[in-house]
């Protein structure tokens, strides 16, 4: 996972340096732009094996296949996702609950206060996983916009006046929330407000 995230940062790199070497040349055909295509060309087949690898990998341990595959029905998680959270969370064993799995994230908002004179508005401890963090935003992101469910809500408490970033960490919490719940439960996620009347 660390080697593929390097390579991620390399090719993103180079496609900022292919935008700004266009934009320097004034065209296309020009060497340095082809070799930056080559580059990326190869980072991109090195990633993909990479992956494919990961995959196998995953597929060895029959728990930990099917806890991948049962947080993968969560809308909103993809690849890099599930297995960060089976990184993270040792296959689901090294965290008790999802509310635990949230505070280590820095997903859980504190009080902020010394004894009666300094009450101010609770807020996420600095002291977090931020790559868990950030990826988790992402995430809630995508579930916002393919979750109906989260759609309507984030719009509701957005429309009643609640800053977008409260709203977009409740989420991040419901996304852990369900992830952690079927894992527990063995069973996919499924979507229940389709099968309302």
């Amino acid at each position: 996972m660390s080697l593929r995230e390097q390579l991620v940062k390399q090719a993103t790199s180079l496609k900022c340096l292919e935008k700004g070497m266009k934009v320097l040349v004034g065209h296309e055909d020009d060497v340095s732009v082809e070799m930056i295509r080559e580059t990326l060309h190869h980072l991109e087949k090195q990633i993909l094996k990479i992956e494919k690898s990961m995959d196998s990998l995953i597929k060895t341990d029959e728990p930990m296949h099917k806890n991948y595959r049962l947080s993968r029905s969560v809308k909103g998680v993809g690849r890099v996702m599930a297995i960060q959270f089976l990184i993270h969370t040792h296959n689901y064993t090294r965290f008790v609950s999802w509310r635990q799995f949230s505070s280590y994230c820095g997903l859980v908002p504190f009080p902020y206060q010394s004894g009666t004179s300094i009450n101010g508005r609770m807020k996420t401890h600095p002291v977090s996983d931020r790559k868990m963090k950030s990826l988790l935003s992402m995430s809630a992101i995508s579930a916002i916009q393919h979750d109906k469910q989260l759609k309507c809500y984030y719009q509701k408490r957005v429309e009643e006046g609640k800053p977008k970033m409260l709203v977009l960490n409740i989420i991040r919490n419901k996304l852990v929330a369900r992830i952690f719940a079927t894992v527990n439960r063995g069973t996919p996620y499924v979507e229940l407000n389709q099968f309302a009347a």
